[in-house]
């Protein structure tokens, strides 16, 4: 039986009371955002206000360009519908003095004054979100590093990382362009790449590509999740390669049968399916098996849906299915969200 989206909420109701945004001091680790959380929970306990389970947070890198903004409603919607606490994170950096990363001559008033302004950007965009969303918790927290390095290192333990593509903000410099991909390709938890004018498409399908390799499983565990969630059916595609010769038209082996290629490519798709399937009965799939590249077929198949799910080994690429430069073209030409999944390294 599927675990109820029910479980994800405390009992209490809802009152007028709404739940506070707190601010994460400089410095501040994982130890003191639990015990926030943990506070933050108590206290709404005492307000019958139904909140987040304090341990299950989302975080979404923000600054004041268009396609960030976006990025944070799309994570404020996520964070509502997962009943998750969600955590907006700036970083920032000042220019390198000569060269020399580590020499400056900035003063401190200067990073002060920059973090001060941050700091009040964070507030209003938390305050705008909370307005769309009175019961969702928001905690915001700027830092001085780079953003590839300051995301990863907030999202140790998220179920989440949401990232804006397609701008470069060059005054904030922070999640857009290549900053997105790296955080993709680094990043401890799920990153879902949003690009602007997404604001959150609420039909469709939730699509996933599925290798025969197991890179996928994490991608499968979170599509059929996001499914759940949403309702949503779940699309699972499947490619493989016929042979191909240089130079030649395509190798037909005349003892090779297509049909039975093709069997036997819907027997590993069903075999990656069937635990997902019989712990969320409530996603209906659709099994979609096609021979040739993976990329134009999940490009096809997102058009109309609210999230793209594929899986990476972690090493900066995808293995089986997905190859080379598949996640990078992906996250570029997706007409959905994007997300994806790490696999976990091999023992």
């Amino acid at each position: 039986m599927a675990p109820s989206r029910q479980a994800f909420r405390t009992t209490a109701q809802f009152g007028s009371a709404r739940p506070p945004i707190r601010t994460l001091a400089p410095g501040a680790g994982a130890e003191t955002a639990a015990r926030w959380n943990q506070d933050l929970s108590l206290s709404a306990e005492e307000k019958g206000v139904t909140m987040t389970i304090a341990n299950e947070f989302i975080v979404v890198g923000v600054d004041e360009s268009d396609v960030a903004l976006d990025a944070a409603r799309w994570a404020a919607d996520e964070a509502s519908r997962r009943h998750c606490e969600l955590r907006l994170v700036h970083a920032f950096t000042l220019p390198a003095i000569a060269g020399y990363p580590e020499f400056t001559t900035y003063s401190d008033d200067l990073q002060s004054g920059l973090r001060h302004d941050c700091e009040k950007m964070l507030r209003r965009v938390a305050a705008d979100l909370q307005g769309e969303h009175p019961d969702l918790g928001i905690v915001t927290k700027v830092i001085y590093e780079r953003a590839s390095v300051a995301l990863p290192a907030e999202s140790a333990r998220a179920l989440l990382t949401v990232v804006g593509s397609g701008d470069e903000n060059r005054v904030y410099g922070v999640l857009l362009g290549s900053v997105a991909l790296a955080v993709a390709s680094t990043n401890p938890a799920p990153v879902a790449v949003i690009h602007r004018g997404h604001h959150g498409r609420t039909s469709g399908p939730v699509v996933v590509g599925v290798d025969g390799a197991g890179t996928s499983e994490g991608a499968i565990a979170f599509a059929f999740q996001a499914a759940s969630f949403r309702g949503a059916e779940l699309v699972a595609v499947h490619t493989w390669h016929d042979v191909v010769v240089p130079g030649t038209h395509r190798f037909q082996n005349p003892l090779v049968d297509p049909a039975r290629i093709e069997q036997e490519e819907r027997e590993v798709l069903s075999e990656r399916l069937a635990g997902w399937a019989d712990k969320y009965p409530d996603v209906p799939v659709r099994q979609v098996l096609t021979s040739g590249r993976a990329v134009p077929r999940l490009l096809q198949e997102a058009e109309q849906a609210q999230l793209l799910v594929v899986g990476s080994h972690g090493r900066g690429g995808f293995t089986g299915m997905l190859l080379g430069s598949t996640s990078h073209s992906l996250i570029l030409h997706s007409q959905a969200p994007v997300v994806v999944v790490r696999s976990a390294p091999a023992e």
